[in-house]
């Protein structure tokens, strides 16, 4: 997996501008309409200890920034270079990579887990605040719960988890993908929300909430503030779920 996004550091906005093209929005409302979803969710808490975990080159750091200003940010990824682009371009914010470099597949997925430990302790920190987007998609589903048990033990008890995918069920989503993610991934699958919710479950965390997005193209943008009504339906080309430690 890191090779793909390491090919990917220095020209991954144009990457993304594909993904999205179809739709007519920017790729910056993509990045914002998450970070702005959390704030919404979290009006009444401010967290001080973030992390971005899947930060890539580091594109979702402002609008964390923007919505959370008071806090301390730090981004983890399993692509040294997307990583080296991410210190480059914001070198005031704490950046670690970790990847499995050459241990044997059949030993990976009992060590994946202990790498991803290793390098948040980097950060001499527990987080109040854990934002994921698009990442488990990518990663393979015997390291899902890995993953979710490392991050889990680095955040602060009563701290937030947010974790942002695609919809498997929106026509729309799964063409994309298909088109896009797919040539650059080819171990990318499509994740179920009811999945991802009993995963997160399975690693100890109480579930808050499930929210579907992502209903209208452009040319219908009057109608993206009635979204807030439409979070139950099952088919915006985007979900989100959020629980808490």
């Amino acid at each position: 997996m890191s090779a793909e996004f390491d090919k990917l550091a220095n020209s991954y906005d144009d990457w993304h501008n594909n993904l999205i093209k179809g739709s007519g929005f920017s790729r910056e409302y993509f990045l914002e309409y998450k970070v702005k979803e959390v704030s919404r969710v979290l009006s009444d808490v401010a967290p001080l200890r973030i992390l971005d975990f899947g930060c890539g080159v580091g594109d979702v750091i402002p609008y964390l920034q923007k919505y959370f200003p008071s806090a301390r940010i730090c981004g983890a990824d399993i692509s040294a270079e997307s990583i080296n682009t991410a210190r480059e371009r914001y070198p005031a914010i704490s950046f670690v990579s970790f990847e499995n470099g050459a241990t044997p597949p059949s030993q990976m997925d009992n060590l994946f887990g202990g790498v991803i430990e290793q390098a948040l302790a980097r950060f001499e920190t527990d987080f109040d605040l854990v934002f994921i987007a698009g990442v488990f998609h990518h990663a393979p589903p015997e390291q899902h719960f890995e993953i979710l048990s490392a991050i889990k033990k680095y955040m602060a008890t009563g701290a937030k988890i947010f974790i942002f995918e695609l919809n498997p069920l929106n026509p729309a989503t799964r063409y994309v993908f298909n088109k896009y993610e797919k040539p650059i991934d080819k171990n990318a699958n499509l994740i179920k929300p009811g999945y991802l919710q009993g995963l997160l479950r399975e690693v100890g965390f109480v579930i808050s909430g499930r929210v579907y997005r992502i209903f209208f193209p452009y040319f219908l943008r009057g109608l993206v503030p009635f979204e807030r009504c439409l979070g139950g339906v099952p088919f915006g080309a985007h979900y989100y779920l959020w629980g808490r430690v």
